[in-house]
């Protein structure tokens, strides 16, 4: 009877193992279309008879997908079960990779791009549903959550390679081809994936979809905790949009340098996110919420110091600072999601949607930000502490409304 258990509970632990990577590959393939095909914009422009400037438009319409479909798809999720949700929202994106693939006019591709977005931006949000579903209470829900958080970084750091690969080898269009082949894998995965018996959902209604929206973004604890994720995305992306001309001196315009510049940070926030992992699994959450903030305090001493001591900025000073704000990201971000999802059980789907959209809102911000920074990277790295000084901030406070709460109790 004993090893009929353990027979259950490792088959139970390979089931869960195998829907967390398979939720991982998914994400990564949704973040990947926002920037596959960005090593070929110019030939596109060409292609497509249109600007380069229109071309960088088509990320815009890809955002405004994303936001428009977390706003209705997430606290759909509430409703209805996921797959009666993910199924035709799947669809919908390889149908907008595919018209993307197929596209003969700027029009056409502007219009598959919101579809693929929009189909697209359910897929995170679904996939934390079906983690609490899995993991329910358990601790080990943690690091799992650490590692869906992997999915923008990696696919940040792949999908620029991948696209300019992939345009050597055939053209732009076969991008596309292969991001719609990857959502028909999703499409089979979803249509196979049974979840567990949920209790009663409630029955959907205007009212009820506007009141779940209301209540959390009137808890102060939720919008504390879902802010900071956002935060440490724009400061990436404040680094991000500026490293072609701010390693220009050391680089000169070497793409495949740019690119690497760009991706070093974003891989010390995977090993670290492995680090995360190991310390919620060996000890507990507070002691990596402690690391995180240790990381970020001492990213705080240094720049103030640079300051005072009237030290001259360098690449290398900016790259190094970058690793350490992506540290304390891999530590502090999947611990904030968890809170502000734990404050919005009640609402999970519109919770988690609200999550996303806030990281959209801060990246769309700061990417404007940081395009005004031209060359100084004072300026740069201005900005990016004040991202890394709101985290704190944020956590700070927290805690001070954490204490005058438990006093009034």
């Amino acid at each position: 009877m004993k090893s009929d258990a353990t027979n259950r509970d490792g088959a139970k632990a390979l089931r869960r193992r195998n829907v967390v990577l398979f939720l991982l590959f998914l994400n990564v393939v949704t973040s990947a279309a926002v920037s596959i095909y960005i090593p070929c914009l110019r030939y596109m422009a060409v292609d497509l008879g249109t600007t380069n400037a229109m071309m960088q438009m088509t990320i815009v319409v890809h955002l405004i997908g994303e936001f428009i479909g977390r706003f209705f798809c997430g606290p759909l999720l509430d409703f209805y079960e996921e797959r009666r949700i993910v199924l035709p929202a799947l669809l919908l994106s390889a149908i907008g990779h595919g018209g993307c693939f197929l596209a003969d006019s700027m029009g056409m591709f502007m219009a598959m791009r919101f579809l693929q977005a929009f189909g697209a931006s359910v897929v995170y949000v679904a996939s934390i549903g079906i983690i609490n579903m899995e993991y329910g209470r358990s601790s080990q829900k943690n690091g799992v959550i650490g590692i869906l958080e992997l999915y923008q970084p990696i696919a940040w750091i792949l999908s620029p390679f991948v696209g300019c690969i992939l345009g050597e080898i055939s053209s732009w269009r076969l991008s596309f081809l292969v991001l719609m082949l990857a959502q028909m894998f999703g499409i089979a995965f979803f249509y196979a994936y049974h979840e567990k018996e949920r209790k009663q959902r409630p029955i959907l209604s205007i009212s009820k979809f506007i009141c779940d929206y209301s209540s959390i973004l009137k808890n102060s604890y939720f919008v504390t905790y879902a802010l900071i994720p956002g935060l440490f995305t724009g400061g990436y992306m404040i680094f991000a949009s500026n490293s072609p001309f701010i390693c220009s001196s050391i680089l000169g315009n070497n793409s495949l340098g740019i690119a690497l510049f760009q991706a070093i940070p974003l891989v010390f926030y995977v090993v670290a996110t492995f680090a995360y992992r190991a310390v919620v699994d060996n000890f507990n959450v507070k002691m990596a919420k402690s690391i995180g903030i240790g990381v970020y305090v001492g990213f705080g001493i240094y720049m103030i110091f640079m300051i005072l001591a009237e030290r001259s900025w360098t690449a290398n000073h900016l790259l190094a600072l970058m690793c350490s704000q992506c540290v304390g990201s891999a530590f502090l971000v999947p611990i904030s999601v968890l809170k502000a999802l734990q404050s919005s059980e009640h609402a999970s789907g519109a919770g988690a949607s609200t999550v996303v959209v806030f990281r959209n809102i801060i990246m769309s911000l700061c990417i404007s930000l940081g395009a005004k920074m031209s060359e100084s990277i004072t300026m740069i790295m201005g900005a990016v502490f004040m991202t890394v000084g709101t985290v704190l901030v944020l956590m700070i406070t927290r805690k001070i409304m954490k204490k005058r709460y438990m006093r009034r109790k």
